[in-house]
């Protein structure tokens, strides 16, 4: 009898169009305008895979070619988000944060 395997699959598949999720740096700055906004890069997904950690869980990992760039880089999934969804997570980064 086979064993189930308990992973859940990738959120994404290759050709999906994807964005990195938005984060903010803050650093000592106090003041709202002195806070760096990361602009967040929108690309496509060339390739799945499964990375081993020290500790032997698996992680799922993305190689993401972005738009103006000529070589795929790789990304964990969580990172990632929907490149249609990311204006909305944007706006909420930014009404949660102030």
């Amino acid at each position: 009898m086979k064993k189930e395997s308990r992973r859940t699959p990738f959120k994404f598949a290759v050709g999906d169009r994807v964005a990195e999720k938005p984060r903010i740096h803050l650093g000592l700055a106090v003041k709202q305008e002195n806070q760096h906004r990361y602009l967040s890069r929108i690309g496509t997904v060339v390739e799945l895979k499964h990375k081993v950690r020290k500790d032997g869980h698996q992680r799922k990992y993305l190689s993401v070619l972005w738009d103006g760039f000529t070589t795929p880089s790789e990304h964990e999934q969580m990172r990632l988000c929907v490149a249609t969804k990311l204006q909305l997570l944007e706006e909420d980064l930014i009404l949660n944060h102030d």
